[in-house]
């Protein structure tokens, strides 16, 4: 390796508040731009970059472009020949990475399809034709899980070792879920399926940016099943439970943090630049054998702060740059309600429950103040005490 791609890759490497003190913004991009257009390892480095690998996961070369959301695409368009940028888009397409966002993904893809695929079609259709759909528990199985009377027990690795591999296994499934979802929608030329628009599903189409994304795309299956560690399969609902109530996850270490923000990017679809931070998660829990799809979209920069939890029954929509909760302070945001008729037992209420879809609006700020529980259904058809923060009724 020569002495430039030394000091390429340390200029690459730094997040985009850290960048002022490695080099100015104006110098750091004619400095990469200049040995991407020159240079072969500089070119492997940068794709390397794009496909989100250690170091440079969150490189500022991932901060918003002057024209688009992510500057490393915008680079690519202006540092590379046509045949070496087709090859970078179709990289980011198909590779198995689980770093590389879905909506970063899905821009690569909507340009691929501008510029066409050219030789890169085989390799797509191999991607097509090789996929083997992700199981879904089914109803037998459901009511064949073990119960305390009140919430569903399932086996959990007695290791941290082993509940990483979960994790892990689970992201490298859901990334060649995504890839086999693009790579369909390049073939067909950005084809994507017709759905009917509400509320939530017009939240997400303004926000996320490309044409590639379908609002389905975020509609989470939360009975998807993964592998276990002794062969028995773990629901989607199971591994975020996990990820919630094991302790290493709310650790900021250098081994745990990179494979939880990697399942969140497979497994939730969570968009770049955002974050689910310390003690902060979303959630699914099955009532009986009712386990739901709904929608998570976490748009690029809103953060989902120190100890702020959502409920995902209903659903949440969070566009980019909202702010929930924050500073470890306990909030649960609650998706949906559950519903007692006059004369039934207490417990009876966990049978019926009425949901909705959570929204935060681009810029929205749920406040760390507002400690304890936001019942979203008790603002249906009303305003929230905060601007951009609302409640949408399920589609009936």
């Amino acid at each position: 390796m020569t002495r430039s791609i030394e000091d390429l890759s340390t200029l690459l490497r730094p997040a985009k508040d850290m960048l002022p003190e490695v080099a100015e913004r104006d110098v750091a991009l004619a400095e990469v731009t200049g040995q991407v257009k020159n240079d072969d390892a500089a070119r492997a480095l940068f794709a390397k970059a794009c496909r989100f690998e250690a170091p440079y996961t969150a490189s500022w070369i991932h901060g918003p472009g002057d024209e688009s959301p992510y500057l490393s695409l915008e680079l690519a368009a202006s540092s590379l020949d046509d045949d070496r940028y087709r090859a970078l888009l179709a990289d980011v397409v198909l590779s198995t990475s689980t770093s590389i966002p879905f909506d970063y993904r899905a821009l690569a893809a909507e340009r691929l399809v501008q510029v066409g695929a050219g030789e890169f079609t085989g390799a797509l259709q191999d991607v097509v034709d090789s996929y083997e759909p992700l199981p879904k528990r089914g109803l037998q199985a459901k009511i064949a899980v073990p119960t305390d009377g009140i919430d569903h027990l399932f086996d959990i690795p007695e290791t941290v070792t082993g509940r990483l591999n979960l994790l892990i296994a689970a992201s490298r499934a859901k990334t060649l879920e995504s890839r086999h979802l693009l790579a369909v929608r390049v073939l067909a030329n950005g084809a994507v399926p017709a759905e009917e628009v509400g509320d939530a599903e017009r939240l997400i189409l303004e926000d996320v940016g490309t044409t590639m994304v379908a609002p389905s795309d975020y509609l989470v299956p939360w009975d998807q099943e993964f592998p276990g560690e002794h062969g028995s399969g773990l629901t989607l609902a199971e591994l975020v439970r996990i990820t919630l109530m094991c302790g290493e996850f709310s650790l900021p270490d250098t081994t745990v943090r990179p494979i939880l923000v990697d399942f969140y990017r497979s497994v939730l679809r969570t968009c770049g630049r955002s974050i689910i931070g310390l003690s902060a998660g979303v959630f699914h829990v099955e009532h009986g054998t009712l386990a739901t799809p709904s929608y998570y979209y976490q748009g690029r920069d809103a953060i989902l702060g120190k100890g702020c939890v959502i409920d995902c029954v209903g659903g949440a929509v969070l566009q980019s740059g909202s702010f929930l909760g924050g500073g470890y302070m306990p909030i649960l945001i609650h998706t949906h309600k559950h519903i007692r008729k006059g004369g039934q037992a207490a417990a009876s209420e966990r049978k019926q429950i009425l949901p909705c879809v959570f929204a935060a609006e681009a810029g929205a700020r749920y406040p760390m103040h507002a400690i304890g529980l936001f019942e979203t259904v008790d603002y249906l058809g009303k305003e929230t005490p905060y601007e951009g923060i609302r409640a949408i009724p399920h589609a009936k």
